[in-house]
């Protein structure tokens, strides 16, 4: 499984279990097919805990089935032990957060499960440049902001590879037939840099992203889009 910046976060409770979709470190809460879950107030035993973990299990399987991303687990080592052990979503968990974080804001909680997000994906970055390199000698690899920006904006499905800390202040304005990047940003815009607004098409082409440490994709000018084959990427 490709790691990317498109993801869920399950912050699990004694008493109630929430799910989120999250972008990076923007969270937003799900509120339907069972979430939240809550189970009644009082102690956790053996069985009641296996019934509430598969119950929650079971309900983000709606979820998952038809938008299989990733999944960071959030909750006591108690919960986190037994969801581990009845998931049949094993191979979607990428990271593990212990402590109850049921309270906390979406805001605040990013800031906790991005990291975690991060150092997974880091640990693909060799293998990825890897096949990078094998995809620009086979014509199947654009670098580049305008580039790739050209490439996603005619729905180009691929896999983005991106330097965590480009930032680039601006968006992207159409000139002829392709966009260019440009330092206005329309005050409709939601987002005012560049790299979000690239990142944003790719993922809604189908694609999917990769961040890489800072200074790993010099040589590519930090952002590069790989298509085509995407099943040897």
């Amino acid at each position: 499984m490709t790691l990317n910046c498109h993801y869920y976060v399950l912050s699990m409770g004694a008493e109630t279990s929430i799910l989120f979709e999250a972008f990076r470190d923007q969270l937003i809460e799900v509120r339907n097919q069972g979430f939240p879950v809550t189970r009644p107030p009082g102690p956790l035993e053996s069985g009641s805990l296996t019934d509430h973990v598969r119950k929650v299990d079971g309900c983000f399987a709606h979820y998952h089935e038809p938008d299989p991303l990733g999944l960071v687990v959030v909750g006591s080592k108690q919960l986190l032990s037994a969801f581990t052990a009845v998931t049949v979503h094993g191979a979607a968990v990428i990271g593990l957060v212990p402590g109850d974080h049921t309270t906390t804001s979406p805001r605040d909680l990013g800031q906790i499960v991005w990291p975690v997000v991060k150092t997974a994906m880091s640990q693909e970055t060799e293998r990825v440049l890897r096949n990078l390199a094998r995809a620009a000698t086979a014509g199947r690899a654009v670098r580049g902001l305008e580039a790739v920006a050209a490439r996603v904006q005619k729905g180009s499905r691929g896999i983005l590879l991106v330097e965590d800390d480009y930032r680039v202040r601006g968006g992207l304005a159409r000139t002829g037939r392709s966009p260019v990047v440009t330092s206005m940003v329309d005050v409709r815009d939601a987002l005012d840099d560049a790299v979000d607004a690239v990142i944003e098409k790719a993922l809604a082409a189908g694609g999917r992203v990769v961040f890489t440490p800072d200074g790993s994709l010099a040589a590519w000018d930090r952002i590069a889009l790989l298509f085509g084959k995407e099943e040897t990427i």
